[in-house]
């Protein structure tokens, strides 16, 4: 099943985006019932400019790949492999939960790429129309 400590950092992690999901989802409901609908993540501070606007984001794909490291790299002393070929038997729940983590961390960073991009190549889209 693992232990406590190899769930402390990846469960405070879900712990945390989960309850700031639901506050931000709460918080933007009763700002605005009518217009209300569910995001998948949630810019922080609710504007549309700022240095932490992005936090979720940073948590998601930092702390994934933080704890993608460790499950793959630490928690397997670097013996993936048997001795004999394939992959170490010893090591695939640890393997596992790198895979899941892997997913979590592209979640994270793509939507954070798409999310600095975007401006980018909106602005990019206004410079390069030409006028009648």
């Amino acid at each position: 099943m693992g232990s406590f400590k190899g769930h402390l950092l990846p469960g405070t992690l879900f712990l945390a985006v989960g309850a700031w999901n639901v506050w931000a989802a709460v918080a933007r409901f009763a700002f605005d019932p009518a217009g209300f609908r569910l995001l998948v993540w949630n810019l922080v501070g609710g504007g549309s400019s700022g240095a932490l606007r992005h936090l979720e984001l940073y948590v998601i794909a930092g702390g994934a790949f933080l704890d993608m490291c460790v499950e793959v790299l630490y928690s397997t002393h670097l013996h993936i492999f048997a001795p004999g070929g394939g992959v170490n038997p010893a090591h695939l729940n640890d393997l596992e939960h790198g895979g899941m983590l892997l997913m979590f961390f592209l979640f994270g960073a793509l939507a954070l790429l798409s999310e600095k991009t975007r401006s980018a190549s909106i602005h990019l889209s206004s410079l390069c129309t030409i006028p009648p």
